[in-house]
This record gives C-alpha cells, sequence and structure tokens, in this order.
C-alpha cells in the first residue's frame, strides 16, 4: 500500500513540486531505477531516457511547449504520445520536468498532474527551464545563468536555487539578445531603411516577404515571436558586414546591460549560457560582455547535457 506526499515550495524562486510515492510500510521509495529528463521549450522539447547509473538509452526531441500557454488535454496528447515513442513506461522511476512557462505553481500544478496521467513514475519534478538552465550550467556552484533562445531570461543562482531573477518580460517587453528580438530589429531595420540597400534586398529575396507579409506574420500569426526568430539564419550568414554585426552586438549588449548588469556582484561571478542564439552567436556574445568587463564562463547548445550530468549523481 501506498500514500502520496506533496512537497510544494516556492516556484517563484525557481524551486521544486515535487510529489512522491511512499511505501507507507518501509519509508523507502518502491520503484525501478528509470530517469526521465524533460527540457521543455517554446520551439522544441528534448526527452532523455536515463538508466539509474546514468547511461542515456534514448533521446529525442517533439514540437515546442510552453505549460502558460498548453491546455492539459494537448499536453496529455502530446506527452502520452512520447510515452509511446520511448517505451519501457512501467520502468519509469522519476520524470524531471524543466519547462518553459512554469513560473507558478498553478502552472506547474497542471502540468505535473498531466505527467502523473502518463507516467506512473515515484517521483515527478516540474521546474522552470530557468532553473534547469542554473542545474545544467553550474550544477552546484554559484552563477548568473543565462538562456538566448526564441526568447531570453536569466538568474543568480546559489547552487542550489535561483535567488535572484530579473524578469524577461516576454517578446514584447523584453526578450533582449534573444532570436524573437533579433529577427525584430531586422525587420525593423530592414523596412524603416537602415539596413545597406544590398543586404536589404538580399534578405528580401531570400525570404521573399513584402512589408504586408511581414505585418500579417507578426500581428496575426499565433507565434510571432518564434517567426521572428527563425530569421536570424540570415543575420548569422551577414555577420561579416559591419552593420549586421554592429546590430547583433548591440542587441547582446542590451541584454548584458538590462539583465546581468542588474545581478549584485555580476562583475565577480561566472556567467554562463545555453541557448541556440547563445550557441551560435557565441564569439559576439564573448565580444559584448568583454566590452562591459564581463567574462563568459561556459555557453552550451542546450541544457541537456548538463542536466543528464545533474541527476546522475
Amino acid at each position: 500500500m501506498y500514500y502520496i506526499r506533496c512537497e510544494l515550495s516556492n516556484v517563484e524562486k525557481g524551486e521544486m513540486c515535487a510529489f512522491i510515492v511512499w511505501n507507507e510500510y518501509n519509508g523507502n521509495q518502491d520503484w525501478m531505477n528509470n530517469k526521465i529528463i524533460v527540457d521543455a521549450g517554446s520551439s522544441k522539447v528534448e526527452w532523455t531516457l536515463l538508466s539509474n547509473d546514468g547511461k542515456v538509452l534514448q533521446r529525442m526531441t517533439s514540437d515546442g511547449v510552453n505549460a502558460l500557454m498548453i491546455s492539459s488535454a494537448e499536453a496529455t496528447r502530446h506527452f502520452s504520445d512520447i510515452r509511446d515513442a520511448l517505451g519501457q513506461s512501467e520502468s519509469v522511476s522519476e520524470v524531471h520536468y524543466y519547462g518553459a512557462g512554469c513560473a507558478t505553481s498553478v502552472v506547474c500544478d497542471k502540468i505535473h498532474q498531466v505527467l502523473s496521467g502518463v507516467w506512473q513514475a515515484g517521483i515527478i519534478n516540474v521546474s522552470s527551464d530557468l532553473l534547469g538552465a542554473a542545474r545544467s550550467l553550474f550544477g552546484h556552484e554559484e552563477g548568473i545563468a543565462c538562456i538566448l533562445g526564441t526568447g531570453s531570461n536569466s538568474c543568480l543562482y546559489d547552487g542550489k536555487e535561483i535567488i535572484k531573477n530579473v524578469p524577461s518580460l516576454g517578446y514584447i517587453l523584453g526578450d533582449e539578445g534573444s532570436g524573437s528580438s533579433l529577427g525584430r530589429r531586422l525587420i525593423a531595420d530592414a523596412f524603416k531603411g537602415h539596413l545597406p540597400s544590398a543586404i536589404k534586398d538580399s534578405f528580401i529575396s531570400r525570404y521573399k516577404v513584402s512589408l504586408p507579409d511581414i505585418l500579417d506574420n507578426v500581428y496575426r500569426s499565433p507565434k510571432p515571436n518564434k517567426y521572428m526568430a527563425s530569421l536570424v539564419p540570415f543575420l548569422s550568414e551577414h555577420l561579416w558586414n559591419p552593420y549586421i554585426y554592429s546590430l547583433v552586438l548591440e542587441e547582446f549588449t542590451n541584454f548584458v546591460k538590462r539583465n546581468i548588469a542588474m545581478y549584485p556582484g555580476a562583475h565577480s561571478l561566472p556567467i554562463a549560457f545555453t541557448g541556440s542564439i547563445a550557441y551560435y552567436f557565441e564569439e559576439i556574445l564573448t565580444d559584448a560582455l568583454e566590452r562591459q568587463g564581463y567574462k563568459v564562463s561556459k555557453v552550451t547548445r542546450t541544457p541537456m547535457e548538463g542536466l543528464i550530468a545533474f541527476h546522475s549523481k
């Protein structure tokens, strides 16, 4: 016989929602040993099935999930498909879910309920993608963890929990240095006449878009942030142009000034990044930080490898 003990901590500060099944007779957890590690971003979700000794048994990627936006029914369908694809569901003892949109206890509880209905695991932890990034980048050490992907975020991490977070505010009010911010700047500069004419012509030709097309995709599509971020490869391919280099540098500089600089002692702390934008623009990102007296300690494309290491200990 089993009973449920619910441990719900302060998710707003990056802590976990933990629901643990205990054996009431001997006080020990009674389960098999495989773990599922989930890094759920708005653009894509990475899933890893991990043995108890840290061996990767299976990995896969699925469409993005934002916990704040997705309904319970949609999440159930999505996660059920993943369960069937991964297999070995009966051997899963732990699910560690780090997700975009997991910023409040209400949202975390919604995702927890869905996961517990899909996997009969003994431990299900639901945490923010920001805590996942911090654990991936720093393990049990302190530092400033940053995400630069479709969106952007950052936090001051003490090796256990997030102790301060300058809010991202999303792609309308914030997300400095992110894919959506870079794409927004590219669009604006192209149609306001700031881009060099040859670069603008190349951009229009590459994406075959007119101003009405752009406005429709930005203001009427369900995911304008993803659309704007989808234009970033053009910037990467044209970094040789001084104007484009300056554009990207300015966006990363804004991220540093409006986020990193707001953490006490930032100049003396290690600063690390994860996410596709940080990874593919590492050189210019490092340039932006060094110009303001900061040093980049690590850059990874995704948090998954670090999370595997964290949960293998």
